[in-house]
C-alpha cells in the first residue's frame, strides 16, 4: 500500500511538472519614447514641420505557446502610437482633399495605433531561441490637419500581412539575454519595418520576472494603405517589464 501511494505521488508530481514545461506564458509591458521624421501627405510635408510632440507609447504583448504538433503558437501586442503638433505653412500644401493656405497656422494630430496578431514556430529553444511566423497588423489610426477655416481627417484603417521573427540569446548562469524581434512586409506599393533591439534581466528568478531596455525603430512607406501616404521613421528608446511562465 504504502508502494502505491509513493508511486501516484511520483506520477502527480511528474505531471504537474510536465506540465509546467509544456506550456509557455510570455508578457510585456512597456513605454516606448519615439521621436518623427519622415514626410507626411502628397505634397511631402515633412513630419517635423509639425513640431510632433514626443508623447510616450505604451506596448503590450502577451505569448501562448504549446505542445501541440504543427499548430502555432500565438502572439498578440497593441501599441498606441499618438502625437500632436503645429506650425505655419510655408508654402500651400495638400492633406486629403484640402489645400491648405501658405502662411496658414495649423494644427496635427497623428494617431498610428495597431494591433498585431501573430501565428509563430519555435524553431529553437535553448541558450539560443528562434521564432519565425506571420503577423497580421491591423491599423486603427488618423491624420487630423486643420486651420481657423479648414480641417481634413485622413484615415488609416486597415490589415497588412507580415513576416514575424525574434532571435533570443541567454547568456548563461548570468540572468541577462539579448533580443532581437521584428515585423517587415513589402505589400502593394507598400512597406513597413518595425524592429526592436533590447536586453533582458531576470532580476527575480523565482517570481519569472525580467526588466527589459533596449531600442526600436519603425518605418512607413504607405502608399496603398487606405488614405494615408507617409515616409516615416519613429525610433526610439524602449523600457519594459517582462513575465514568463
Amino acid at each position: 500500500m504504502k508502494k502505491l501511494s509513493l508511486a501516484i505521488c511520483m506520477a502527480l508530481t511528474s505531471g504537474a511538472a510536465s506540465a509546467d514545461t509544456i506550456l509557455g506564458f510570455d508578457a510585456s509591458a512597456g513605454v516606448w519614447m519615439p521621436s518623427y521624421s519622415g514626410s507626411v501627405g502628397v505634397d511631402d510635408f515633412s513630419i517635423e514641420e509639425f513640431q510632433p510632440a514626443e508623447d510616450n507609447v505604451t506596448f503590450l504583448q502577451a505569448a501562448l505557446e504549446h505542445p501541440v504538433p504543427l499548430v502555432p503558437n500565438i502572439m498578440l501586442s497593441h501599441s498606441a502610437i499618438k502625437t500632436d503638433g503645429s506650425t505655419r505653412l510655408e508654402r500651400f500644401v495638400t492633406f486629403g482633399d484640402e489645400t491648405f493656405i501658405a502662411g496658414t497656422d495649423v494644427a496635427t494630430d497623428l494617431d498610428l495605433s495597431h494591433t498585431d496578431a501573430t501565428l509563430y514556430y519555435e524553431i529553437l529553444d535553448n541558450w539560443v531561441n528562434l521564432d519565425v511566423g506571420l503577423t497580421a497588423r491591423q491599423y486603427k489610426g488618423e491624420m487630423q490637419v486643420e486651420s481657423a477655416i479648414q480641417s481634413e481627417n485622413i484615415e488609416l484603417a486597415g490589415v497588412l500581412p507580415m513576416a514575424y521573427g525574434m532571435a533570443r540569446f541567454d547568456l548563461p548562469f548570468t540572468g541577462w539575454s539579448v533580443v532581437t524581434q521584428g515585423n517587415v512586409t513589402g505589400y502593394n506599393g507598400d512597406t513597413l519595418t518595425d524592429l526592436t533591439a533590447k536586453v533582458r534581466w531576470d532580476f527575480a528568478p523565482g517570481l519569472d520576472m525580467a526588466l527589459e531596455g533596449g531600442y526600436r525603430s519603425m518605418t512607413l512607406e504607405l502608399k496603398e494603405l487606405d488614405q494615408l501616404q507617409s515616409d516615416l521613421e519613429i525610433s526610439g528608446p524602449y523600457l519594459g517589464l517582462n513575465l514568463h511562465l
